[in-house]
């Protein structure tokens, strides 16, 4: 009988094993396994025979919990397909479960295994920031550490509701959102004060101190102090007209009249001072929508959802229990998180949180009153998320198979490339890939190229740079290989891609362009491709060419963006930056003995040498870059 071996791995203090198979063609040995299995708490790691992991899970008795996916009866097919995979498991014990939820955590983000839920955000949430270092605090948007110095009210859904309360607040307080570096080189009062939308503490238009009594009415606004705010101005605008002060009184009369306008935009879900996540789960054809509210000083701040399907086929539960240490390991944590459905280890898991925000957390489920009526509201809001989002996939599998029977493309096609060169007058050149699927774009394969060897202006040379720079690796049987590819051009770029294709891509796939019409009307654009190893003009439904050109535009969306920031980060770049010999000091030194750099352009070698920290040699390589 063939037996796997347990080899102990690590020495960081903690117990390590690791059984792997001494021939990864039989199957894994769960009962020789199980028996060398500790019941302390710990985490486990699940690998194929290539080395990949497959799954991290943790338990508080090991040996019971893996024992579960030996059994003989009633495991799940999804959990059967993934243990005929398995080669060998790792286990690594733990103290405390605790222990493990952290390992668990640190190790689904840096394995990445496939059958785990994961939660994928490399966008941080918008704050809006007060200013807490400067004589004259500004009010601004705000994305980043929040260990910077500062007072941050957030987090907020979106970009756009930050704006939208900024653009609010400047109508009630007249305080500046501009940025530190604006404000200190200002000469004049810039338009903001012209439309009374500041009171122009920049050129010492307005008081200090009434400066920072209206800093801190904007806190009393942001903290949800409304009410008190209201009756505030209300007080101050009577003491004005008591003293016959009309224009001070008017001043508040048009703030509390602002404050109102507001109130009546809002709708308060909890007391003012509340500070609470609401977190719901949603599931519906296998796909499970986590939401996420944010309500702060009693107000909804909007709210996110993300989309799962589990490998596993992990009910919403289970999901919520994998999403909310990754969410809030990443993310600020208010003090109550209201969960529904609550996953197991909540009080392990507000230990954790409490620990990580510096200040107590609680996690509840069981809610009534206000509470109740918000977990509602955020399961409503994952409910009509979840219909769209479900509407629209069966709308994106709709025209897929009608693409692909229009292109004569098997019907078990999954993925569309399709790519786009962008530039002004050669300058700046970059192309884009975008990709989608069955169920829409899929974002996290888009890539762009920075065209380096092509001629500038040379659309055909970029394409050719581009495509073989794609599909150099899938000639060595590396890397996924599109169904249909699709170029945003004509005849000539389709011969491009043809020759690149034949020689570097060792399956067969569609090809096509799609060229734009008399005018740029979309109902004359032209799609082209090959039929009958001859090309031709390809008939298409409505439905296809539609998606053709929604797939197309999005190319030259995704080229555009990324052309535009390098073209101006190169205006905005110094020639100095492209001299080797030159860094950031001997910059500032030329700059500032020159006066500009023209001055620099137009010097001899012998002025040039004459600066400080610039020898001879360097001076010639000066001298020569620019002449």
């Amino acid at each position: 009988m063939d037996r796997a071996s347990l080899v102990p791995e690590g020495a960081n203090g903690n117990s390590e094993m690791t059984l792997k198979q001494n021939d990864a063609a039989m199957k894994f040995d769960g009962k020789a396994f199980l028996k060398t299995v500790s019941h302390s708490p710990g985490v486990y790691l699940m690998v194929d025979s290539d080395g990949r992991y497959l799954y991290v899970g943790k338990a508080k008795n090991l040996q019971r919990r893996l024992g579960s996916y030996f059994r003989r009866s009633g495991l799940p097919d999804k959990t059967k397909l993934m243990m005929s995979q398995v080669s060998y498991i790792e286990t690594r014990i733990t103290h405390t479960e605790r222990e493990a939820l952290l390992l668990e955590n640190d190790l689904i983000k840096e394995k990445a295994p496939r059958y785990n839920v994961i939660y994928r955000d490399d966008k941080s949430y918008p704050y809006i920031r007060v200013t807490t270092d400067h004589l004259q605090p500004g009010i601004s948007f705000y994305r980043g550490s929040l260990k910077q110095p500062g007072t941050f009210f957030g987090p907020y859904s979106s970009v756009a509701a930050v704006r939208e309360i900024l653009s609010q607040l400047q109508k009630v307080i007249p305080v500046r959102h501009c940025s530190d570096n604006y404000f200190s080189n200002r000469s004049r009062p810039c338009l903001q004060y012209q439309i009374k939308r500041c009171s122009g503490p920049c050129v010492g238009l307005v008081d200090p101190s009434v400066y920072a009594d209206d800093v801190r009415q904007v806190i009393m606004l942001l903290e949800g102090r409304d009410d008190s705010l209201a009756e505030l101005f209300t007080e101050r605008m009577e003491g004005a007209a008591r003293i016959l002060d009309y224009e001070t009184a008017t001043d508040y009369r048009n703030r509390i009249s602002a404050l109102r306008e507001i109130q009546s935009r809002q709708h308060n879900l909890l007391p003012n001072d509340r500070e609470i996540d609401v977190v719901t789960a949603i599931e519906r054809n296998g796909t499970i929508d986590v939401c996420v509210m944010f309500v702060r000083g009693g107000q909804n701040r909007g709210d996110r959802h993300y989309l799962f399907r589990p490998r596993l086929g992990q009910n919403s539960k289970e999901v919520l229990a994998a999403f909310l240490p990754q969410f809030y390991f990443r993310n600020s944590i208010p003090r109550e998180i209201v969960v529904a459905p609550l996953p197991g280890a909540a009080d392990t898991l507000a230990s954790l949180f409490t620990e990580k925000a510096g200040h107590k957390v609680v996690i509840k489920s069981n809610v009534r009153g206000r509470r109740a009526q918000a977990l509602t509201l955020a399961r409503n809001q994952a409910e009509d998320h979840l219909t769209r989002h479900l509407a629209s996939k069966e709308s994106y599998q709709y025209r897929f198979s009608s693409l692909c029977r229009d292109l004569n493309v098997k019907d078990d096609a999954e993925r569309i490339e399709c790519y786009d060169i962008s530039h002004t007058g050669g300058e700046a050149v970059v192309a884009s890939r975008v990709v989608f699927n069955r169920d829409g774009p899929d974002t996290s394969e888009y890539r762009r190229f920075n065209i380096k060897e092509a001629m500038p202006g040379d659309d055909y040379g970029a394409l050719r740079e581009t495509l073989t720079r794609r599909f150099r690796k899938a000639s060595e049987g590396q890397g996924l290989t599109p169904d249909i590819l699709l170029i945003d051009g004509g005849k000539g770029h389709l011969r491009i891609a043809r020759e690149i294709v034949e020689r570097l891509v060792p399956n067969e796939l569609c090809l096509a362009t799609i060229a734009k019409g008399a005018g740029r009307r979309p109902s004359l654009d032209r799609v082209y491709g090959y039929r009958n190893h001859r090309m031709s003009v390809l008939q298409t439904s409505q439905t296809s060419l539609h998606l053709i050109q929604q797939i197309r535009d999005e190319a030259h969306r995704f080229a555009l963006t990324g052309h535009r920031r390098q073209r101006s980060k190169r205006r905005t770049e110094s020639s100095l930056e492209q001299i080797p010999s030159i860094g950031p000091k001997r910059r500032q030194s030329l700059l500032r003995h020159f006066g500009g750099l023209k001055a620099i352009e137009h010097a001899g070698m012998d002025e040039l040498s004459r600066a400080p920290g610039i020898s001879p040699n360097i001076a010639r390589g000066i001298y020569e870059y620019f002449h």
